[in-house]
């Protein structure tokens, strides 16, 4: 099987190929399609699923073809499967099996569709991993309670963390909250991401960018309303979910506010 990135490709974009086999060959048998090729600027790197298994080692190649850089995975159907039951199951979310899983819905399959397919009917966002997304990502440094105070301490690298972090947050709970699947690792192409989403608020992808173009106060009451848009959807439909917000054993949902000790 194999599977290629599609999307908005530009004059800097690179070529993305997945290719899984039942057993990956060596690198020497694999290094031959590039010599063919006539790719220069060759390299490869192994990789392992850590699993023991007899086909659990692959490989990353990298090279170019007529000046394009070409990124080829190569890794093996049963390690695939592997990481498909580790998340599904395990709910091992790590970034890194999320992003994996993620390519394997985003991406255009090229060849043996039908064993594609079923792999995206078993990593389909159900009800236990849903959940398990939206507790992973509903976690914010709540800005606006603590504002009033950080005002005065010139906080502004800080802050723009704290923004990003959010963004990922409240994107990473949609996507959840949509049953898909995001990762925070290299998050590119966010306004297209986003814009497929069913559930969301309105006009989110220029709202977001526009947290980081604002001055202090209106991106902090910005950044408040988003997450309260967020938690009303997601409350409305999984009313059972604890969304609640507490900083240092203080709630600090979207509306409250620190108080001075004078």
């Amino acid at each position: 099987a194999a599977m290629a990135a599609t999307g908005h490709a530009d004059t800097y974009s690179d070529l993305d190929l997945i290719v899984y086999y039942d057993r990956v060959p060596s690198p020497e048998v694999l290094a031959e399609t590039p010599r063919e090729l006539g790719a220069d600027q060759y390299r490869s790197t192994p990789w392992s699923d850590e699993s023991g298994e007899p086909d659990a080692d692959g490989y990353g190649e990298r090279y170019h073809v007529g000046g394009v850089e070409c990124q080829v995975g190569l890794t093996s159907v049963g390690a695939l499967e592997r990481l498909i039951e580790r998340v599904v199951v395990e709910l091992d979310l790590s970034e890194q099996w999320l992003k994996i899983v993620s390519g394997l819905h985003e991406g255009l399959p090229l060849h043996g569709e039908g064993l594609i397919e079923e792999w995206r009917r078993k990593s389909a966002v159900g009800d236990e991993l849903q959940r398990a997304m939206i507790a992973m990502r509903w976690k914010f440094f709540p800005w606006w309670y603590f504002q009033e105070r950080l005002r005065t301490r010139d906080p502004t690298a800080w802050r723009h963390e704290v923004l990003a972090q959010s963004v990922y947050g409240i994107v990473g709970t949609l996507e959840a909250l949509n049953r898909r699947y995001f990762s925070s690792f290299e998050f590119k192409r966010a306004s297209s991401f986003v814009s497929e989403l069913e559930l969301a608020p309105p006009d989110l992808a220029a709202r977001l960018d526009a947290l980081f173009e604002r001055d202090e106060r209106s991106a902090t009451e910005e950044l408040e309303r988003l997450v309260a848009e967020t938690q009303a959807l997601v409350a409305a439909r999984l009313p059972d979910l604890d969304l609640s917000l507490e900083w240092g054993g203080r709630s600090t949902n979207p509306g409250e506010r620190e108080t001075s000790w004078d």
